[in-house]
Formats: C-alpha cells, sequence, structure tokens
C-alpha cells in the first residue's frame, strides 16, 4: 500500500478552505478553483515507462504493435535496453522505489520532443541506455504509442470540460477539503508497467494503452489520480486517527478503498444527471469490491453512504468505519 506523507501544515491549509466547498450539496456547489491538468505525451517519459513494461513482462516485445517493424540492430538495441532494466529496475517498484522517483523528476526536466537523456540529471549509465534504444525506438514505436496518448489526452480533456468542474466538486464536498490549486502535470504513457495502471505522487503518470482507462472511464481515473495530490488528506487522516486509538494497524487499506468509491459514485453520478446513466466506475468493473477489499464494503455501504447521503460528518464517518471493521 502506498501512503503519501502530507505534512500537517498541507493538512491545516487545505482544511481552513474545506467549510466552503462542503456546504452545498454536490450537485450545486462550484469549486472555487477548477483543477488544472498539464498534460504532456514525452518521447523519453514513454520510452523509460516501455522499458520497464517489457523488462516486468517476460517476452512481452513479441507481441507489440509496430509502426515499422525493427532491424536486427534495432532489435538488437531495444533488447539490450531491456535487459538493462530487468537487471537494474525490474525488481523496484516504479511506482515507489526512489531510485525510480527520481528517474521520472529528471525526465520531467526534458522537453516533450528531446530524444537525448544527457543533461536530465540521471544516472550516467541510464543515460546511455536510454540513448542506445532512443533511435529504434522512434522509428518502430514512438509514432503508436504518440497518436495513442494523444487520443486519449484529446477524450480526456474533452470529459473534463464537459464533466470535471461537478466531479471535483462532488469529490470536495465529500472529502471535506478542496484540490491543489498547483497545476498537476500529467504524463500520459502508453503503458506504465505497473500492474496497478496509473500512479500518483507530486504528478500523474497514466497509461493511454490499457482498455480499462478508456471513453468514460478516463474521466474517473483522471480524477481518481488527482485525488492523491491532496483532497483526501483530511479523510485519510481521519482514519489514521482512529486506527491508532484502536489499536489497529495503520497499513489499511480503507483510506483507499474510500477514495475509489467516492470518485467512481460521483462520477457515476455526475455522468447519470448529464443523460449517460449506467456507468459502471472502475473498481466495479475490475472487481475490486468483491476480492481483496470485500471485508471494508460492509462499513463503507452503511458507514461511508451515510456521510455521502450528507447525515453524518467526515470526523464521525472515519471513525464508525474503523469501529466497524472486521478484526484482523
Amino acid at each position: 500500500m502506498i501512503k503519501k506523507l502530507i505534512s500537517l501544515l498541507l493538512i491545516a491549509a487545505l482544511a481552513g478552505q474545506a467549510g466552503a466547498a462542503a456546504e452545498p450539496g454536490p450537485d450545486k456547489a462550484v469549486p472555487a478553483h477548477r483543477v488544472a491538468f498539464a498534460f504532456h505525451s514525452a518521447f523519453l517519459m514513454n520510452l523509460h515507462h516501455f522499458l520497464y513494461d517489457m523488462a516486468v513482462h517476460k517476452d512481452k516485445l513479441a507481441g507489440v504493435a509496430w509502426e515499422q517493424a525493427p532491424t536486427a540492430q534495432e532489435l538488437r538495441a531495444l533488447n539490450g535496453a531491456i535487459d538493462f532494466y530487468r537487471t537494474h529496475y525490474a525488481a523496484l517498484g516504479i511506482r515507489e522505489a526512489p531510485l525510480l522517483i527520481g528517474i521520472k523528476i529528471g525526465l520531467s526536466a526534458g522537453a516533450d520532443d528531446v530524444e537525448r537523456a544527457a543533461g536530465l540529471n540521471l544516472p550516467r549509465e541510464l543515460e546511455a541506455i536510454l540513448d542506445a534504444a532512443a533511435p529504434a525506438y522512434a522509428r518502430c514505436l514512438w509514432p503508436v504509442h504518440d497518436r495513442s496518448n494523444r487520443a486519449w489526452i484529446a477524450r480526456a480533456a474533452a470529459l473534463d470540460t464537459a464533466y470535471g468542474a461537478q466531479v471535483q466538486a462532488g469529490i470536495e464536498h465529500h472529502m471535506e477539503n478542496v484540490f491543489t490549486t498547483n497545476p498537476i502535470r500529467t504524463d500520459v504513457v502508453f503503458e506504465t508497467g505497473s500492474r496497478q495502471g496509473a500512479y500518483t505522487d507530486a504528478q500523474i503518470v497514466i497509461p493511454s494503452g490499457r482498455r480499462d482507462y478508456q471513453d468514460l472511464a478516463s474521466l474517473e481515473m483522471l480524477y481518481h489520480e488527482a485525488s492523491h495530490t491532496g483532497v483526501t488528506v483530511i479523510m485519510e487522516e481521519a482514519i489514521d486517527v482512529r486506527l491508532k486509538a484502536t489499536g489497529r494497524s495503520t497499513e489499511s487499506d480503507l483510506w483507499h478503498v474510500v477514495q475509489f468509491y467516492t470518485v467512481g459514485a460521483v462520477t457515476r453520478e455526475v455522468l447519470a444527471r448529464h443523460g449517460q446513466p449506467g456507468y459502471q466506475p472502475y473498481a466495479d468493473k475490475r472487481g475490486l469490491y468483491a476480492g481483496y477489499w470485500a471485508p471494508y464494503m460492509g462499513v463503507i455501504e452503511t458507514v461511508w453512504r451515510e456521510h455521502m447521503a450528507g447525515r453524518m460528518d467526515l470526523e464521525h464517518a472515519a471513525a464508525g468505519m474503523v469501529d466497524r471493521l472486521p478484526r484482523e
């Protein structure tokens, strides 16, 4: 489980704005500011995630859709880079390993169209690997991946324009908090290599090549990832406080289930109000609530739904959920 470490100063600053966001119902609230997504389809960021994906998933290279078939020399260059990633990075989680987070930050410093790794504060060995693989990737795969990324961005941006303000307002209402005012860098890559798909710290990395992130789901997952940048911090803190007070492990996934459930429910409700009923949220479609997260669903459906209906504040909802959780 990935838990963000967010300072108490940020909690206090955001909490001070929460009352205004939480007063009206989510169908009437107007955000004081709109979440700003700074979308990127960057060559080196995509190359990095492609190599990681191929390293983690053995033999996946044989099934990729080439723009142009690679020559024997190009294939050797790609396989050499994949072997390097398999040796050095495949055992690390791309979502949380400090080394890979540092690489992502370095890659973010370059322009989207830069194809050389020099000057980005990357490990010297990695610079050489990326530069060796870049020509083959540029000719044989990048056009496919970039088209996919740009199509995804266009669709997600259009949905955000149409429905994003109401989705944002609903999430802020239920979380009794507001989204960051800072633009959120959103890197769209073909695949992340992570089983979970997208991941977020200060920036979002989201895959355009996954079927479960397409069409209306792109709106939900965009706001799900954006909610990792601060809006859930009051909810997370309330749950953690009660877990500690009752002698339970703070490694509980309850906060993440609440996040998934809330963003999915808000997205479904907003779409239904605009003549698109029947949207199935991501976690429902993936069966997440019927598997590992099943033990949490009783308290979500009884206690958290009471909060979402306006009959219980967040602090009491957090305490009520924790108190009713099955003991480990």
